[in-house]
């Protein structure tokens, strides 16, 4: 028995055996065997000492329950290296002195904002699990080049990460990491490890921009906020280890890491993803990493650009994205010229607002527009179909999806009455007669949207293309052909819906980036819209980036910046 307990202690002599036990083994497993008990019975015997321990010192201890979510073996002062485990949630009793509470915990390794862009690569290994030594051997070269520190979470607390390097031991760590204050790496936070949606967590934080949680399933989620906090955005690590049990095919159980930017007061954080069946191999924006050997000026596949809602695109937006200025000249390095796309897709391309049903019973919002000149629906459309012959690139396509704003049009022109609304009576009568010249050919309806953007335009938008409605478009193996507003026979689609379709795509509609499964939602290219007002939103302005191995990255707008 300890030496230093004295009679009377709260301690039970099968508790002292059991430490005593333990301190000289450091395996509960050793000593569950030797004591004749289970591992768990041994992990509860070490807490009870724990907890009795404080007693002895006139500490009221946390619950039992809440004192076995801690790592023991760190709290007795066994080495994790080499076979790792988490931080104690309760740090154990100095010597001599009184324990430290969980309040006075310490934060984590604080990592401060530079002058210059700070880079990172954050990554996570799960014990037991072996390492894609190809993929690991990529990110290390890219972090090489790009000047980034590696930050690799350990997740688990018994056993060898396979195949691991001395480097990759070295740098394993369960701390918290606080990058810039922009930034939270949250390695302390505990999300069970077959959970193919660990951010739907409640107790995880959101205090930072950015929080990271260490997870090897592929997940991003856009928080509700007060406009006045900014970002919040949550997202998980991806794994270098090869995951030990296959999903299905739409779940992200391959391979991944985050790339971390900080610069001028702002962090930008994407996913670089790879199949874990693979040799390893990424793409970073317009680099990739192949075989160890980093190389840039890559094409991407696509971009799927957050809903455009042209009348309200935001100046910065259409800059960064497209480089057109204010007076609709085009110039700069802007983000598409940048990763020169084969395939550019839009969404809500026009958001209709001269005559959005919406406002159909809403004249203070009818006067509003008239007063300010945006109350012909003539004029928003040839704008519209202008951005569209603006935005084109030699050797790029660009493909418009049916969308619910698109759709607008042909709306109005079967409920609106023309002889209430004299300013826009003559544009709707032209669009009426071409309509019914068309459906007198035998055609349908669909496709009104398409034929009158294109006869505003002087060339009739040569090289855009117009999906039919229900028609796809696959793209590396990814679906980009659905908006993301209508599921199955006519009811409102969500990300729930098309989630449960088992397959890979890239969405619009929701405004809200996101990654749950196999489905990406992109965001929207100006998150202050009329009818979306209010000091809370979960909206952000978002572009996804799909590369010709099929990963896809989001890419959030922030500061001006897509990207550092």
């Amino acid at each position: 028995m300890d030496p230093d307990l004295r009679r009377g202690s709260c301690v039970t002599a099968q508790q002292a055996r059991i430490h005593e036990l333990f301190v000289r083994h450091g395996s509960m497993s050793v000593v569950a065997r030797e004591v004749g008990v289970s591992a768990i019975r041994v992990r509860e015997a070490l807490v009870q000492y724990e907890r009795n321990r404080l007693r002895d010192q006139g500490v009221v201890p946390p619950t039992l329950r809440e004192m076995m979510l801690g790592d023991v073996a760190t709290r007795f002062g066994t080495l994790r290296t080499g076979i790792g485990g988490r931080p104690a949630k309760h740090a154990r009793a100095a010597a001599g002195g009184a324990p430290r509470g969980p309040s006075a915990a310490p934060r984590g390794r604080v990592l401060p904002a530079t002058a210059s862009c700070r880079r990172f690569v954050v990554t996570t290994v799960v014990a037991g699990a072996e390492v894609h030594n190809g993929f690991w051997g990529n990110l290390k070269a890219f972090a090489d080049w790009r000047g980034a520190e590696l930050l690799v979470i350990r997740r688990g607390a018994v056993g060898l990460v396979g195949g691991a390097d001395a480097r990759l031991r070295a740098l394993a760590e369960t701390e918290r990491v606080d990058i810039g204050g922009l930034v939270d790496v949250a390695a302390d936070v505990r999300v069970p490890s077959r959970s193919m949606r660990p951010l739907d967590s409640l107790a995880l934080p959101r205090s930072a921009a950015w929080t990271i949680v260490p997870h090897a399933a592929i997940q991003l989620e856009t928080l509700p906020r007060l406009r006045s906090e900014g970002l919040r955005i949550r997202m998980t690590t991806g794994a270098a280890t090869i995951p030990a049990t296959r999903s299905r095919a739409d779940q992200a159980d391959g391979l991944g890491a985050v790339v971390v930017e900080v610069r001028d007061g702002v962090a930008h954080c994407r996913h670089v993803l790879a199949t874990a069946e693979g040799d390893g191999a990424f793409h970073d924006l317009d680099v990739y990493v192949a075989a160890g050997v980093v190389a840039a000026d890559h094409r991407v596949a696509a971009i799927v650009f957050g809903d455009v809602h042209h009348a309200h695109l935001d100046p910065g937006v259409a800059m960064a994205t497209w480089g057109i200025r204010s007076d609709g000249r085009v110039v700069g390095r802007s983000l598409v010229d940048r990763l020169r796309p084969a395939t550019m897709i839009f969404h809500d391309v026009c958001d209709f607002s001269a005559r959005s049903h919406h406002d159909a019973r809403d004249p203070h919002r009818r006067f509003a527009l008239m007063t300010q000149g945006r109350d012909d629906v003539r004029d928003e459309l040839r704008a519209t179909a202008d951005f569209l012959a603006l935005t084109r690139r030699d050797g790029c396509a660009s493909v418009v999806v049916p969308s619910n704003h698109d759709a607008a049009l042909a709306r109005w022109l079967r409920e609106a009455d023309f002889r209430l609304d004299p300013a826009n009576a003559e544009f709707f009568l032209e669009c009426s007669l071409a309509l019914y010249r068309h459906m007198a050919l035998g055609h349908g309806t669909d496709g009104v949207f398409e034929r009158t953007l294109r006869a505003l335009s002087p060339d009739g938008l040569a090289d855009v293309r117009f999906l039919a409605t229900g028609e796809g478009l696959e793209v590396a193996g990814v679906e980009c052909g659905i908006h993301g507003h209508a599921a199955a026979d006519g009811k409102r689609g969500s990300m729930q819906f098309f989630e449960g379709l088992g397959i890979r795509a890239v969405l619009g509609h929701s405004h809200r980036p996101t990654t749950r499964g196999g489905i990406c939602s992109a965001g929207v290219c100006q998150p202050d819209l009329a009818y979306a007002r209010g000091p809370v939103t979960a909206w952000a302005i978002g572009h996804v980036a799909v590369h010709h191995d099929g990963a896809r990255q989001h890419l959030i707008y922030d500061g001006g910046r897509f990207h550092a």
